[in-house]
């Protein structure tokens, strides 16, 4: 069997296969509907006139409903192991995934998922769903009630065990929309090569501000330079929300990666990034960089 690769980025595109388009519409739950919403579908044969490759039908089609119910109401109850299970761990974010998830069973109770006007693609190995959602709950401060839309696109991969969700771009329905986009400051704003001593160099000074993590007591940036060196860099909280933390720069001849420095061999970029999970307004989890020029 051919394998199929799929890119699955900001937008998601899906290399032609033969396939069964089913459509889905909302009553109650997203149903398969009857096959006049169909297409038939194909599979290559081999020379003795059998397929060489299943052929996905409308069973197939409610098999991955099925398998992002079972996610949802996994989301639904909080029930992280589940999430776990229903997801492919070889997903680009998957830890970031699950982080949002825990998060939103810290913030949010009573959480329920409506979708709507639901598409599905299924291939013999992959499949596609396109949805219009709405999540409504009550916010655990107060039991304020609240709603968020969107529309999601979901990959699915069945493996040995199943369809499992492998991508997904659009609105995260499985992360808080609730959030506040973090900020990230820096002292120096930049630096002079020929000014830079060598060990222990001069300090930079890294401030994050990301009211979600108010009960967190550090968290990790990444320092960068544009040659070749990256260290880890935690942040302590000061107060709650606010984590400071800094990297010495230093000016020698090489550069040792996870060093615990940042060491500049002339001039050069410094590249600060930190990872917010949950920065609010539909958004995905974003990456805020802070740029320090070397000159």
């Amino acid at each position: 069997m051919n394998k199929k690769i799929v890119i699955f980025a900001i937008t998601l595109a899906l290399i032609p296969m033969t396939h069964r388009t089913v459509r889905a519409e909302e009553q109650g739950n997203a149903a398969v509907s009857p096959a006049a919403n169909t297409t038939a579908a194909t599979s290559p044969s081999k020379g003795d006139g059998t397929s060489s490759e299943p052929v996905a039908d409308l069973a197939e089609g409610h098999k991955v409903q099925q398998a992002l119910d079972q996610l949802i109401h996994a989301y639904e109850t909080g029930n992280v192991s589940l999430i776990q299970s229903s997801i492919d761990p070889t997903m680009m974010g998957y830890q970031r995934f699950l982080d949002g998830v825990r998060q939103d069973t810290i913030n949010y109770r009573q959480i329920r998922i409506h979708l709507l006007n639901t598409q599905i693609v299924v291939g013999p190995d992959v499949a596609v769903i396109q949805t219009d959602w709405e999540k409504r709950f009550l916010s655990a401060s107060g039991l304020a009630p609240g709603l968020f839309s969107g529309h999601s696109i979901f990959l699915m991969h069945r493996g040995e065990s199943g369809w499992q969700v492998a991508g997904f771009s659009g609105d995260n329905l499985f992360a808080g929309q609730g959030g506040t986009l973090a900020q990230v400051a820096v002292t120096p704003a930049a630096f002079t090569w020929v000014a830079i001593p060598g060990f222990p160099g001069s300090p930079l000074q890294i401030t994050v501000i990301d009211p979600d993590l108010s009960n967190r007591v550090s968290l990790t940036v990444q320092a960068t330079t544009g040659q070749g060196d990256r260290e880890s860099v935690v942040l302590t909280s000061t107060t709650p929300g606010r984590f400071v933390g800094s990297v010495n720069v230093i000016n020698q001849s090489t550069f040792s990666v996870g060093s615990g420095s940042l060491e500049v061999t002339g001039p050069t970029t410094i590249y600060i990034r930190y990872l917010d999970n949950n920065p609010g307004n539909n958004r995905p989890p974003s990456t805020l960089t802070k740029i320090v020029p070397v000159r």
